[in-house]
């Protein structure tokens, strides 16, 4: 028996232009991603046998568990049968635009890859992730990315920023699936591009007008650039000096008491390992 535990983190988008919508459904975007230490611990251990279970402390979640698709959809790849059990314990909120659910499947897609026989390589991979979820191959690779297409076109970047985020996410659960119908209803004339550039914020704060209040007590954090990340409900504020950012973390939290603050680091990588042993 194999185990070892993750950190799989979290992901802040810190521009997105929608472009349109795809013959496929889908909407072709043009992203600039960076990951940062936000994260969810995931334990994996590796046994004979077969079959995968996820325990998920993320309460209400319908259908499989993305890191439930990702383990059955790597050991299909390898045409292997073993027993996975994975534990996930949640830091990344839920419905934030934060990646979560994405960033838990790519940290097992990596360790599962490494614990069982004939790894792949990283485009065998990467095409293993694509099918499990637009995200999930942007938060396989981890660091600055600029991400096109549906998400699956990956142009790693320097990593250059050294920013500290405050993420502030509300208590709202933003679905991805609404946000995207909303802009095809309210699309605007012209695609955004550039730092702190969201082409979806007016489609969240249609749906959830309660984030305004959030939007704008971000947006008068004096900060370098600022932004909701992917189809909300999260946003954040990017300082170059750690000590702004805590102000800044210290003045949010107070006037936004029903929030999760969190001043936080950018990672080279999209998951890490903190412990594994071979029993």
């Amino acid at each position: 028996m194999t185990s070892t535990r993750l950190l799989a983190f979290a992901k802040l988008n810190l521009s997105l232009a929608v472009l349109g919508r795809r013959p496929d459904g889908y909407h072709e975007i043009d992203t600039l991603v960076q990951t940062v230490d936000l994260a969810d611990h995931i334990e994996i251990t590796v046994g004979t046998g077969r079959g995968v279970t996820v325990e998920n402390s993320l309460r209400g979640i319908v259908g499989p568990d993305l890191a439930e698709r990702a383990a059955t959809a790597l050991l299909a790849a390898k045409r292997l049968d073993r027993r996975v059990e994975v534990c996930i314990r949640k830091g990344i909120p839920a419905g934030a635009g934060l990646g979560g659910g994405s960033s838990d499947a790519a940290a097992v897609l990596a360790a599962l890859n490494r614990l069982t026989p004939h790894p792949l390589g990283d485009s065998e991979l990467t095409e293993v992730a694509a099918g499990v979820g637009s995200d999930v191959p942007l938060l396989l690779r981890g660091g600055c990315l600029r991400a096109r297409g549906r998400g699956e076109i990956l142009s790693p970047l320097p990593a250059s920023r050294r920013e500290r985020f405050v993420v502030v996410a509300p208590p709202v659960h933003s679905s991805t699936a609404d946000v995207y119908a909303a802009w095809d209803t309210h699309r605007p004339l012209q695609a955004v591009s550039g730092l702190g550039q969201n082409d979806l914020l007016d489609s969240a704060l249609f749906l959830h007008p309660e984030l305004r209040q959030v939007a704008d007590a971000v947006a008068r954090c004096s900060a370098a650039y600022h932004a909701m990340s992917g189809s909300g409900a999260a946003f954040y504020a990017a300082f170059a000096a750690p000590d702004r950012a805590d102000d800044a973390a210290r003045r949010l939290a107070a006037e936004l008491s029903s929030c999760v603050i969190r001043v936080c680091r950018p990672t080279d990588s999209g998951s890490a390992e903190i412990e594994g042993d071979s029993v």
